[in-house]
């Protein structure tokens, strides 16, 4: 009871309250009857006669954060606050408005409250809360504790599916594939709303990619397809398995086709793009190849997968530099590539006079894959062969991106500003870009004129920009071909201080 209220004769008193919890019962009928406009009324009119009822405050804010206007649920929710500053549930409910604002401070703060007022913090309303904090966060290591906890406490929680829809996601993410198909098995025939069965069968089929099992992964695609047929995300998962080596149905021209219709669904898709692009590399159609990874880099240059295939596409036509530049890229996006690392070190080998260099680059993607055993034999055969002065047996070939699912963009998948294109390739023609009316500046100046440097260098003049109808000499050049010196600059490599930063201090469920 306010002061104002607290102040007046007795009679009064009585009246108001009277009045307050009459209007409280006919806002709670009102809302029975789901006229959610009229009880909002009839709150308010509650709120007259006592400007602190936590009742009345309490149904407000509820009806606010039912209708998704959570800004003026808080506004309510904070009043509550200052009046019983141990109240659990509403620390809880305001914890819900700030994660659906984005608010992760302050939604990680409140749950923290609730966590410390609620009488039994085993409340798997508030645990999905947490959950979805984490996961919306990107600490998956978390929410799917938090997740779990819900599943342990109540294993009927109505939005159990839903959980186990996220937790198979995570699964995903953690590369734990058989927990992952376990979750999305369990909720085949009856998927949270909005989802469909469809829907499941697409992650399903995701799952079994990355497991390699690409017949299962084909089938599962396929009883997507029949349902939507034009969904730019299944025809895009659906090419890139046709460019899968070593399937019985591995063909570079289906990969092409269902890629293509994918891009005429979706033609903003970054990840198309760059698909499409590997898949002309492995045609050998550079010009192609280049113009699809362009498109790509458009629309997310901060993906290291497309700058590592870049670098690739660059070394296969010889222009050792811009290779040099595309892997540096790479590294300064995500360090921990190993296939950026062997290339980087492929690099170095070709060049003959920087030997330790590739050794350096081959024992740093040998410490980030330790299974890769193409990579252990490179490194113990350039050993030998620096051991014993001897010759390598072949010329180093380098990898491109195994999985590119496992590198993600470090920023949405925005266009990226002209200038974050590749540089221009000196034998290749200059694509034509019908996505921009303004194609990025050429580079062939600059690129020719290092081509130009290296001529005057071996004392040899500077080969013709190539045409793609002419017959090409090998995509490996001779030694004397290279600069002397090609290492990337370590200015540009990633340092602790501009990681991102590290996700809040965890909250963990009690045993």
């Amino acid at each position: 009871m306010t002061s104002a209220i607290a102040q007046q004769p007795p009679i009064l008193q009585k009246l108001a309250v009277v009045n307050e919890q009459a209007w409280i019962s006919l806002g709670n009928l009102a809302e029975i009857m789901n006229d959610l406009t009229r009880a909002m009324n009839f709150f308010k009119f509650a709120l007259k006669h006592n400007p602190n009822s936590v009742p009345a405050l309490s149904r407000i804010a509820a009806l606010y954060r039912s209708q998704e206007q959570f800004d003026k649920a808080i506004k309510y929710y904070r009043r509550i606050l200052s009046l019983k500053e141990n109240h659990g549930e509403i620390w809880g409910a305001l914890g819900h408005c700030y994660l659906m604002m984005e608010q992760w401070e302050d939604a990680y703060a409140a749950y923290q409250q609730a966590l410390c007022h609620l009488p039994d913090p085993k409340d798997p309303k508030l645990w999905y809360g947490i959950g979805i904090l984490y996961d919306r966060h990107g600490s998956i290591e978390h929410a799917e504790e938090a997740f779990s906890a819900v599943i342990k406490m109540d294993p009927n929680f109505d939005k159990a599916n839903e959980i186990y829809f996220r937790l198979g996601i995570i699964y995903k993410q953690q590369q734990r594939y058989p927990l992952s198909l376990q979750c999305f098995r369990y909720i085949l025939q009856n998927p949270p709303k909005p989802l469909t069965e469809v829907d499941i069968w697409y992650q399903t089929g995701h799952v079994y990619e990355q497991q390699q099992e690409y017949e299962w992964a084909k089938d599962a695609y396929e009883r997507v397809l029949n349902e939507k047929p034009d969904d730019a995300k299944v025809l895009q998962q659906y090419g890139w398995l046709f460019h899968q080596p070593n399937t019985s149905f591995c063909s570079q021209n289906k990969a092409i086709e269902y890629l293509t219709r994918s891009l005429k669904a979706d033609s903003n898709d970054a990840q198309s793009w760059y698909f499409l692009g590997r898949c002309y590399i492995a045609e050998q159609n550079y010009n192609k190849a280049y113009e699809a990874y362009q498109q790509a880099v458009y629309r997310d240059a901060q993906n290291p997968a497309f700058w590592c295939s870049i670098g690739v596409l660059y070394y296969r036509i010889n222009q050792y530099h811009d290779a040099l530049d595309a892997y540096n890229r790479a590294i300064r996006i995500n360090p921990n590539m190993s296939e950026v690392w062997y290339d980087l070190g492929t690099l170095y080998e070709s060049s003959k006079n920087q030997i330790q260099d590739a050794l350096d680059a081959y024992q740093r993607a040998a410490d980030l894959d330790p299974h890769n055993a193409h990579i252990r034999q490179r490194l113990e055969v350039l050993r030998r062969q620096q051991h014993h002065r001897e010759e390598p047996p072949s010329t180093p070939v380098p990898l491109d991106i195994s999985n590119p699912y496992h590198y993600q963009s470090t920023a949405g998948g925005a266009p990226a500003h002209p200038t974050a294109s590749p540089p221009m390739p000196v034998n290749l023609a200059h694509p034509k870009s019908p996505q921009r009316p303004q194609p990025p500046p050429p580079m062939t100046t600059a690129t020719t004129a290092t081509a130009a440097a290296t001529a005057i260098a071996t004392k040899r003049q500077p080969t013709p920009p190539y045409h793609p109808n002419h017959k090409r000499k090998s995509s490996t050049a001779s030694a004397d071909s290279h600069p002397k010196k090609i290492k990337p600059d370590p200015s540009e490599h990633v340092h602790p201080a501009s990681m991102p930063a590290p996700a809040p201090p965890s909250i963990r469920p009690s045993a």
